[in-house]
């Protein structure tokens, strides 16, 4: 019986660590994700008087390009990764949205900030579920993910809420949420890598 024990344990050991080196594929995507959002924020931060028209057009390709890195490491993990559908999600609006931008690049002032807003608002989300998937993978730091995405998401209800506080302040908070959320996301991918490594010494 004891034998046995141990065989059945060794067993659920096994599977969990195959598990989690499925879980870890593709963990460079959230490194360059969080490269481009970080670019993102230092230039919002280096064009503040940039127009509408040139940030709509700037945020459209962004987020388009982040939602196709999303869709690839979504279906790359779609048979192993828990709430995979999230990551899915997120990319596919993220897609779209990226792509309307593109197309309607003469977005008036008062609707840029509503879609900007939602936009971070997603992305604060999505940092959320990764913080959630790190927890369910025992991994430590898991906390300073989920407390970034929530100021995340505070950003993006704040700049919903709040869509005629001024071009300047809208274009800060943009800024800085960018900055947050590719910091964020690089920390995900280390901590991601870390997993990998410590599996595949």
């Amino acid at each position: 019986m004891i034998k046995l024990g141990f065989l059945i344990n060794f067993i659920h050991m096994t599977a969990f660590i195959q598990e989690i080196k499925r879980e870890v594929k593709n963990w460079w995507l959230f490194t360059v994700i969080g490269i481009l959002l970080l670019i993102a924020g230092f230039y919002t931060i280096s064009n503040p008087l940039a127009s509408y028209l040139g940030l709509s057009v700037f945020f459209g390709g962004l987020i388009f390009v982040n939602g196709i890195m999303e869709l690839s490491f979504a279906f790359g993990n779609r048979h192993r990764l828990h709430h995979w559908g999230w990551t899915l999600s997120a990319g596919i609006l993220d897609v779209v949205l990226g792509f309307v931008l593109l197309l309607y690049p003469s977005l008036s002032m008062s609707v840029l900030p509503f879609i900007v807003g939602f936009y971070i608002l997603l992305l604060g989300a999505s940092l959320c579920s990764y913080a959630f998937q790190l927890k369910n993978l025992d991994v430590k730091g898991w906390g300073w993910i989920l407390a970034g995405g929530i100021l995340t998401v505070l950003f993006g209800l704040s700049m919903i809420f709040n869509p005629v506080i001024g071009i300047a302040t809208i274009v800060g908070w943009t800024a800085f949420a960018f900055i947050v959320a590719g910091v964020v996301n690089i920390i995900f991918s280390m901590q991601l890598k870390k997993i990998r490594d410590h599996m595949n010494p």
